[in-house]
């Protein structure tokens, strides 16, 4: 399933959705319906050979409100002289939560008490899938969050990270048509790079659109 990486000082951080597996009525694993995964799992490397394993951060036992922790994107961000970690977070198909931290292995707290993103804002009613999130730091100290499911929208975040600034804009029109979902963004000798998975027919490849 979907990760996300931070890098930190000297050290790469990966988040990745802690998939459960499940079980019948006699032990035996069937097919994953992706509803009981509600922790992420975070590994670190300085050197990309050798990772240290951190456990578990619990999602859902810090964001109350949420029943799932699936397809996470990490963010840190100097505010006000402080280095903060973010972990945005897709609830199951439904929208999409944050949790914060002073240091990227946590604690990691609910600091809004509800979804970032929501059905019942504009824009999100039309989406399928409230799900993959993206985030980009600019080298400005902005930073803009992405987000999909047959249905790609995007929109600035404020300097607290923890709130949308601004419109929402629809970003799925202008690609070719057989997007679907897991977007990520970043940049790379001043230009915009958006990666995700391209559907054509019976074939999915990875694709790439750009910006100034």
């Amino acid at each position: 399933r979907r990760s996300s990486d931070l890098v930190y000082g000297d050290t790469v951080y990966f988040y990745m959705t802690a998939d459960a597996y499940e079980y019948d009525a006699a032990g035996n694993i069937i097919e994953n319906s992706y509803q009981k995964i509600k922790s992420l799992n975070v590994v670190s490397t300085k050197d990309m050979i050798n990772f240290e394993d951190h456990g578990e951060v619990q999602v859902t036992k810090s964001a109350k409100w949420a029943n799932n922790s699936w397809a996470p994107a990490a963010a840190w961000k100097n505010i006000d002289g402080k280095d903060k970690f973010f972990l945005y977070f897709a609830d199951a198909g439904g929208g999409i939560g944050v949790l914060s931290a002073d240091s990227p292995l946590g604690p990691f707290t609910d600091p809004i008490g509800k979804g970032l993103i929501r059905r019942d804002m504009p824009n999100c009613g039309n989406v399928l899938w409230l799900f993959d999130p993206a985030v980009l730091v600019d080298d400005d100290g902005k930073a803009y969050i992405y987000w999909s499911g047959m249905g790609l929208r995007g929109c600035r975040l404020a300097d607290n990270m923890l709130e949308l600034e601004g419109e929402q804009v629809r970003l799925d029109e202008p690609l070719p048509e057989g997007f679907k979902e897991g977007p990520f963004a970043f940049k790379r000798n001043g230009r915009y790079y958006l990666t995700y998975p391209w559907v054509r027919k019976d074939t999915e490849t990875l694709a790439y659109a750009m910006s100034d």
